[in-house]
């Protein structure tokens, strides 16, 4: 497959096959991305959006809203832990839409309006509502609710990973399989993730002490959206559907960096901001409430993550 630095992937075309339109490229989303010709610009959200059907909806709603009605009345305990407790349901929720998308496709037709987003989400946290209910209860019934968060993660790490684990086989057998760039986006993230929280940890040490779960975890979400964005960009040769993402690395390919750093590395910087800008904003709110401030860096933590673990899934598929 040849391969544009900057934004066009010009795919294989098998023997006998006419070549798809110069004016009407096919259209398949990738992810946050699209190789469609269509003006990001002009879109107010990601390309993709679409609500299922009326039934889906009331039901997913009502599952939400029972869901989110027990875990008020209930209480259990938030605090920073739970902020990377939640982490591995965020990207499963990711992994989930993912495998909805092409060339995955893997749902059969009955269930996969629920993995579509926006339904995704909600179908995530109506998944984690339930675990997080039944842990809470059988944890206060027998006096443990400090393993509460513990179990959650554990959980959401284990359904996470074999749902990764059940990407890498079907791009295998699909022949399909990419690991290069995903490795590099991870170990990309993790290296800068390690620099900040070092440098952060240097010059505010009293902020680094008191969110000692949450920053971690706070930027490395964000830094594996940036990573995984860029590379998408530069690197595989697709288009961004989000529309600030895309304007930010429009942005940059018209700057002089842009022969020799590509366009993402600029979405990386911004991300970057973001992530140390959260950790510092809700450091003092984290003393003051810790549960409202757990919950909006859980939010926080969600906006990253979430995308970077679709990125990720979808470049299994991507042999570039």
């Amino acid at each position: 497959m040849a391969r544009s630095r900057f934004g066009s992937v010009d795919s294989a075309i098998p023997a006998g096959r006419p070549p798809p339109s110069p004016i009407l490229p096919p259209p398949v989303a990738f992810g946050r991305f699209s190789v469609v010709g269509v003006g990001v610009g002009d879109m107010v959200l990601p390309s993709g959006l679409a609500l299922p059907p009326l039934e889906y909806t009331v039901a997913l709603l009502a599952g939400t809203l029972v869901v989110t009605a027990l875990l008020y009345a209930l209480e259990p305990p938030v605090d920073q832990r739970t902020v990377v407790a939640l982490t591995p349901w965020m990207a499963l929720g990711g992994a989930l839409h993912a495998f909805h998308q092409p060339p995955i496709e893997a749902y059969r037709p009955v269930v996969a309006p629920l993995f579509g987003a926006p339904a995704v989400y909600l179908t995530t946290f109506v998944t984690l509502g339930v675990v997080w209910i039944t842990l809470s209860l059988f944890s206060v019934r027998r006096g443990h609710s400090e393993t509460i968060s513990r179990n959650l993660g554990l959980i959401g790490t284990g359904l996470l990973t074999v749902l990764l684990v059940i990407g890498v086989v079907m791009a295998l057998e699909s022949g399909l399989l990419g690991l290069i760039w995903p490795t590099v986006a991870v170990v990309v993230a993790i290296v800068v993730t390690a620099v900040t929280v070092l440098a952060v940890a240097l010059f505010r040490t009293p902020v680094m002490v008191r969110m000692r779960y949450a920053a971690p975890t706070v930027v490395f979400a964000h830094m594996l959206d940036g990573v995984s964005t860029a590379v998408g960009a530069d690197i595989i040769g697709i288009t961004e559907r989000t529309p600030i993402p895309a304007r930010i690395m429009e942005f940059a390919g018209t700057l002089p960096t842009a022969p020799y750093l590509g366009k993402g590395w600029l979405f990386v910087f911004v991300k970057l901001l973001v992530a140390i800008g959260g950790v510092f904003l809700l450091g003092d709110y984290l003393e003051e409430d810790p549960v409202e401030a757990s919950l909006l860096l859980a939010v926080v933590t969600a906006v990253g993550i979430g995308p970077a673990t679709n990125n990720i899934v979808l470049f299994l598929f991507s042999p570039v």
